[in-house]
């Protein structure tokens, strides 16, 4: 077995994803449309889609009323009805905003990643434990919401799931870049990739399961070595998945990367837990 490769910057796996990506090609299903999320924190933020990758934000409701701004953005349609929206918040620090929209349940959820501050990436493990944070510097914040609706105590809600713990599964971005997860836990899973700009490497980190509709699931990663939020839709009736990968693009907090990916799926097996 070769030795592992060093760790890599998310810029880098961007290149290295790129050629030959499996990443679904983007939409333009929302071009035109205006989309109003009433979350439950209390704010209503309006989304009008001006073309097929340009949107302008607005707080209409809320905390920051007032606020808006105009930004690029990815649109991928997962099945009929469900879309994948994410786009970096250029007013905010190292900020992601991505959207998982069902039009047929008039519901969504909304997902705030934020990259860490310099000063964060140079604590070391030992010190985040003694410091009673979390492993990770990498933050994820989750809001249910109402499509063009009040959110109310009867709004549906994607729900937390277990239903991938105990599944391994092997994943091809590309000719050239494969890995398997092993889904550990409702807190952990474990990655390990076998082919590619990383082969070799491997590290278990905190992630989140939202199941979206049946063998539909959203997934979600928070990487502590190399600062990383990866956040994809798993469907396991298409064996695909969508999402995105954010990070820094190299040493330069400054520079962000925030670049669309995409697989095909293959169940290697299933540990039982009873």
């Amino acid at each position: 077995m070769p030795d592992p490769s060093p760790w890599i910057t998310v810029g880098e796996l961007a290149h290295a994803f790129a050629p030959d990506s499996n990443a679904p090609l983007p939409t333009g299903d929302l071009a035109g449309r205006t989309l109003t999320f009433a979350l439950e924190n209390g704010q209503v933020i309006e989304h009008r889609f001006d073309t097929g990758d340009r949107l302008v934000w607005e707080i209409v409701g809320g905390t920051g009323k007032g606020r808006r701004s105009d930004e690029s953005y990815l649109a991928i349609k997962i099945r009929e009805g469900i879309y994948f929206v994410d786009y970096v918040r250029r007013q905010e620090r190292a900020t992601t905003v991505t959207l998982l929209i069902d039009l047929d349940r008039a519901i969504a959820t909304a997902l705030i990643g934020r990259l860490p501050e310099p000063s964060e990436t140079k604590l070391t493990l030992m010190e985040r434990i003694a410091a009673d944070k979390e492993l990770t510097s990498v933050e994820a914040h989750f809001l249910s919401g109402a499509v063009d609706g009040p959110f109310t105590a009867d709004t549906p809600r994607h729900g937390t799931t277990d239903d991938l713990v105990g599944r391994r599964v092997e994943y091809t971005y590309s000719p050239t870049e494969r890995y398997e997860h092993v889904y550990l836990n409702e807190r952990f899973y474990t990655w390990h990739c076998l082919l590619g700009s990383e082969e070799g490497l491997a590290d278990t980190d905190r992630c989140h399961y939202y199941k979206l509709a049946e063998e539909l699931y959203l997934f979600v990663w928070r990487e502590k070595i190399v600062p990383t939020l990866g956040v994809v839709v798993v469907d396991f009736d298409k064996m695909r998945t969508a999402g995105k990968i954010f990070g820094y693009e190299g040493g330069d907090p400054g520079k962000l990367a925030n670049f669309p990916v995409g697989a095909h799926a293959r169940l290697l097996n299933v540990t039982r837990r009873d």
